[in-house]
């Protein structure tokens, strides 16, 4: 089982409702033992169905947003001397 998913309006699109860790692994980009850090540290929420844990994809989205955005230095290249025999 992949995913448990909630069609829309649209027959064609599909929004998925549970996403096992694995999958919540590749959507957000953390390891699988990061993902089961973030359940347990309450950022995710996730269910068991049997003996998998499906992470609530809405959860997903919601630790996504509340991240801060990334502050990057301007690069300024450095000029290398140039030696020039005079």
């Amino acid at each position: 089982m992949w995913s448990t998913y909630e069609r829309s309006n649209s027959m064609s699109e599909i929004q998925p409702i549970l996403v096992p860790i694995k999958q919540a692994s590749a959507i957000i980009g953390r390891s699988r033992r990061g993902i089961y850090q973030l359940i347990a540290a309450d950022q995710l929420q996730a269910v068991k169905s049997g003996r998998s844990t499906l992470v609530v994809y809405e959860s997903l989205k919601q630790y996504a947003t509340k991240l801060p955005a990334a502050k990057f230095k301007q690069y300024v290249p450095k000029r290398h001397a140039v030696n020039v025999a005079a």
